[in-house]
């Protein structure tokens, strides 16, 4: 599990593990991404694609 920090509100944070991962979407920005969970949850982060599968242990796509 590792923690990222949430676009709209840099002082919360959410927990994500590699298996929870559905898909890895960079913003336009690439300053954040947007983090689709196999539940459906989506969660706006700070951190590029590769910056969320490195914290995660995902090798980069």
């Amino acid at each position: 599990m590792s923690k990222f920090k949430l676009k709209d509100n840099e002082e919360e944070e959410v927990e994500i593990s590699k298996d929870e991962i559905e898909e890895i979407v960079p913003d336009a920005d690439f300053r954040f991404s947007l983090v689709v969970l196999k539940t459906g949850e989506k969660h706006f982060v700070a951190g590029t694609k590769k910056d969320i599968q490195e914290a995660v242990g995902i090798a980069y796509e």
